[in-house]
């Protein structure tokens, strides 16, 4: 556990500092909301414009829970039976401020998959359909990347098995490049380097952008499948 708290003391230090506020494009961690209940959209604190999106039918599959995986609550998405909402639909997503991608950007996700027997995806973009990076965590723990729109997530990079994670995506539009790095309790630092973006040409990203991290839960049913979000943070500071 000592390698996700050292992480997780950095984003804590750079939550209340003046420096890094500077530099943050969202910060989620759902500490000021009620238990049993959605969090809010529109995030407290600085930032002031970053903002969690999710269609109103998933409403009944996010509840902020008591949990001590980043601080004291997290929000559960867990895939209890909804409306036929279409897949492209079913993405959590957390949607910064307007930026440019000038300067390397990390976006940092504390999560668990817990009862996980389906696949569960998490994609990084500009916030305007431009996705950077695509990754798949099988129910099994298997981490992989895709490497284009239509790959199968052929790029293993290893197991987490449900074990709690810090997923850290260090994003540099300028070589349209990016690096994995993801420390768990036990076993190896799992990293990735130099990775090539989905979208290939920096002309695509938009201007300003919105940097998102968006995770999606698989359509199929299976109330006991919940993935425990702790904490999302997107900034120009290296945590």
């Amino acid at each position: 556990m000592k390698k996700i708290q050292v992480y997780l003391s950095a984003i804590v230090i750079c939550a209340v500092s003046w420096s890094c506020k500077s530099s943050t494009i969202l910060t989620a961690t759902f500490e000021g909301d009620a238990v049993n209940n959605p969090p809010a959209t529109d995030l407290p604190g600085a930032p002031s414009g970053d903002v969690i999106q999710y269609h109103s039918a998933m409403t009944p599959q996010l509840k902020v829970q008591n949990s001590t995986l980043a601080g004291s609550k997290a929000l559960h998405f867990t895939n209890v039976s909804i409306p036929d909402v279409p897949g492209h639909d079913r993405w959590l997503s957390f949607r910064g401020i307007g930026t440019d991608l000038t300067k390397t950007i990390w976006f940092t996700l504390v999560g668990q998959n817990i009862g996980a027997s389906e696949d569960l995806y998490i994609y990084v973009s500009d916030g305007h359909a431009h996705v950077i990076a695509m990754m798949r965590i099988a129910s099994g723990g298997q981490v992989a990347l895709a490497t284009n729109i239509a790959d199968p997530f052929s790029d293993v990079l290893g197991n987490i098995g449900s074990q709690s994670h810090n997923i850290i995506f260090t994003v540099s539009a300028s070589t349209l490049t990016y690096n994995v790095t993801i420390l768990t309790p036990s076993g190896p630092t799992i990293t990735a380097e130099n990775k090539t973006m989905i979208t290939n040409n920096q002309l695509s990203f938009n201007n300003p952008a919105h940097p998102e991290l968006s995770i999606q839960l698989p359509e199929m049913t299976n109330p006991s499948h919940t993935y425990a979000i702790g904490t999302v943070l997107i900034s120009k500071k290296k945590p």
